[in-house]
Formats: C-alpha cells, sequence, structure tokens
C-alpha cells in the first residue's frame, strides 16, 4: 500500500508547483464493486461506500479541465467456486479498490455558477486484499463519467459526478488461504483473464485556490 500513497501523492503535489489557479475536490460516494467470472468461479465485490480527492487545473484549454483524481472503497470480496471444480473452497476477504487516474473534464455548456460537464480518464486501479496472502494486483483502467459543478461563491462550489470505471483485465489474483468445509486450505490461484466493470456516483465541495 505505500506504493499506491507515494504514487498518489506525487501526482496530486505534482500540479501545485505551477503557477495556476487550482480547484481542490474532496469527496465522497457508492461504488459498484462488479463481479468476475473464472474458469474456476465467481469473484465478487461487494458495493460499498467510497471517498477521494481530485485536483483540477481548470481552464486549460478550450474549456477543459485536468484532472488528478484518487478513489478508494473498502469493501469485502467474495469467492464461490464451481461445482466441477471441487479441489477449490469457498472464500471471504477484506479488500481495497483503488483508482489513480489522469484525465479531462470537459464543460458542457451552463454559466458561470452552473457548469456541466463530461469526463474521461485513464490511469491504473489496484485491488489490494487486506490478506498477507493474497498479492494486489495493478490494472489498467479508464473511466468515463457526466458531472457538473455549482459555485456557490467565488471560491467554492459543489461538485456532483457518476462514472463508469472499467479496468481493462483482470486475472492472476494469485494464492490465499481458503476457508472450507474441511478447514483451513491455501494455493488458490486463479489464472485467467476476465473483464471487470465498476461504477460511482459521488459527490463533494470543490474550493478553488490561486489566481
Amino acid at each position: 500500500m505505500k506504493k499506491i500513497y507515494t504514487i498518489v501523492a506525487v501526482l496530486l503535489l505534482a500540479p501545485l508547483f505551477i503557477n495556476a489557479q487550482i480547484e481542490i475536490a474532496p469527496s465522497a460516494g457508492f461504488m459498484f464493486g462488479g463481479r468476475v467470472n473464472y474458469y474456476q468461479g465467481e469473484l465478487k465485490i461487494s458495493d460499498n461506500m467510497d471517498y477521494g480527492v481530485s485536483l483540477i487545473v481548470p481552464d486549460i484549454n478550450w474549456g477543459t479541465d485536468l484532472e488528478i483524481n484518487y478513489t478508494r472503497m473498502d469493501s469485502e470480496a467474495r469467492f464461490r467456486a464451481n461445482s466441477n471444480y471441487p479441489n477449490y473452497d469457498d472464500a471471504n476477504f477484506n479488500i481495497s479498490v483503488n483508482y489513480i487516474q489522469v484525465g479531462a473534464l470537459k464543460t458542457l455548456g451552463g454559466d458561470d455558477k452552473f457548469k456541466p460537464f463530461g469526463s474521461f480518464s485513464l490511469g491504473a486501479t489496484v485491488f489490494s486484499p487486506k490478506n498477507k496472502d493474497i498479492d494486489d494486483v495493478w490494472r489498467f483502467s479508464i473511466t468515463l463519467g457526466l458531472g457538473a459543478k455549482y459555485w456557490i461563491t467565488d471560491r467554492v462550489g459543489i461538485i456532483v459526478r457518476g462514472r463508469l470505471m472499467l479496468p481493462m483485465v483482470f486475472g492472476g489474483v494469485g494464492g490465499y488461504v481458503g476457508i472450507g468445509g474441511g478447514g483451513t486450505s491455501g494455493g488458490l490461484s486463479l489464472n485467467s483473464y476476465a473483464t471487470i466493470v465498476q461504477g460511482d456516483f459521488n459527490g463533494g465541495l470543490v474550493f478553488s485556490l490561486g489566481k
């Protein structure tokens, strides 16, 4: 997890050294966890609350803002083995889902106070089980979204958004300890590749700093 936080810190702090207006937008919301079907069974990540922060450099070109975003959900993952794979046990474990993204917010009309936008970003998604026997899984991902900013004052506003979140492939979970009817067992390795579809709705405040 230290690697994740180091990358996030570098990305979020980098624009602060630019002599430009900056917007900071902490947010909270709800993420849909999604599921992955493997040959051996199904892995499902439970829906849960998420939280994050965006650092936005507004109006870099033709009504487009640069956005650096970090979003995290802490949840539970459940593996259910298929009946034709009797050597695999069902298992539950806690997991965090981390999105580290760089992208753009494109203004879609509006006025000085109300600014609807579309968003696109790309970066990494890190699935980090809270179990020392399971490896972190890093995947390239993209997000697509629609949202709006509403400025209450020149410096403080509200931002809301919904996103479709798409890690490109999801495979190679690695080994973990499973709890089955015969007790504790280990050594499960899921090596097939599959896609997972996630999404979220979030909102929060946005603060304008600088010029």
